[in-house]
């Protein structure tokens, strides 16, 4: 045991620089201010399509849903849309998915991960130290906390920090695949609870909090789609993702389950017809899904895993719109 952890340390050594080289900002005017703007883009820039546009999408299909979600619902056509809200809430999901994604990034295996899958971050290219991501991690909780406050989704915020702790500090994500996939759609729920919060205002009803849940349970059991193509990465950093645990058939069937069951119960959750638009998601979230674990189960390599996260990313947030058919 002792001698697998200390080739396991080894491991993720030789796969971090020796002695990289920071590359400064530089010192005056604006040059300085686009430097470090571009430095914040890169930490959330993988998870546009993954969690800023879904959880919006999310948001904005049951704020304007008929369904009464959230106490502000109205027989006009739902919490309706406002445009500061809607900026408001894009806001205010950001500056939670920069908090989440310097916690993750500034760690040591993290680190030595993206030099595998994604050496443009910040850390791996040399634009921060670890120490200084700290600092940064540190103002972007206050902003997050701050910015939470002012539009009154405080509560969500509050509940989503711990979660980032143990999924990162804790190594929840490394910790076995039930801890890492719960937590994943534990924090996917904090979104989504206050991405509507922020955009429609009052207070959930019983049928908000079970669409998030449902949701949340769709994450749990089939974010997996991501571990596909990061399992070198995965490797080296010692998680023990359902891909690398179970193996990959077990992995990719799985999928086909989950994928296809969700792919009807959601639609049958929110009582789409069969006729006119309801119709037209009957047929396209499960061919979206079907094509996704198609693939999963057909076509296995980087290349091919990449498409099938991409598609999962679709699938999302095919599902998260399902609110309007109401």
């Amino acid at each position: 045991m002792l001698q697998g952890k200390l080739s396991e340390h080894m491991e993720l050594k030789e796969a971090m620089p020796a002695d990289p080289m920071v590359e400064r900002p530089p010192y005056h005017g604006f040059f300085r201010l686009f430097y470090h703007v571009k430095t914040v883009f890169l930490f959330t820039k993988s998870d546009y399509k993954t969690i800023l546009l879904p959880q919006a999408t999310f948001a904005i299909s049951a704020a304007v849903s008929g369904a009464q979600l959230t106490t502000t619902w109205s027989e006009d056509g739902g919490g309706g849309l406002d445009a500061v809200r809607l900026a408001q809430m894009l806001a205010w999901i950001w500056v939670n998915l920069l908090v989440e994604d310097i916690a993750n990034q500034r760690l040591e295996d993290a680190i030595a991960e993206d030099q595998i899958n994604k050496p443009w971050r910040p850390l791996p290219a040399g634009r921060l130290t670890p120490e200084e991501a700290r600092d940064w991690l540190m103002a972007s909780i206050v902003m997050s906390v701050a910015v939470s406050a002012a539009m009154g989704a405080l509560t969500p915020t509050l509940s989503l920090l711990p979660m980032v702790w143990m999924y990162n500090d804790l190594h929840g994500s490394s910790s076995g695949f039930l801890i890492r996939n719960i937590l994943n759609g534990c924090g996917l729920m904090n979104f989504s609870w206050g991405s509507l919060h922020v955009l429609a205002g009052g207070e959930l009803l019983p049928r908000g909090v079970a669409w998030i849940a449902m949701t949340g349970s769709i994450v749990m059991t089939t974010i997996h789609a991501q571990d596909l193509p990061d399992q070198e990465g995965d490797k080296a950093r010692g998680r023990r993702t359902i891909p690398l645990t179970l193996g990959q058939r077990a992995a990719r069937w799985s999928l086909v389950v989950t994928v296809l069951f969700w792919s009807l119960a959601a639609p049958v959750f929110w009582g789409a017809s069969l006729q006119g638009g309801g119709g037209c998601w009957w047929v396209s979230v499960p061919a979206v899904g079907s094509a996704m674990v198609w693939l999963a189960v057909q076509r296995w390599g980087q290349e091919w895993d990449e498409v099938v996260w991409k598609l999962w990313c679709l699938w999302m947030a095919m599902i998260y719109a399902l609110p309007v058919l109401v």
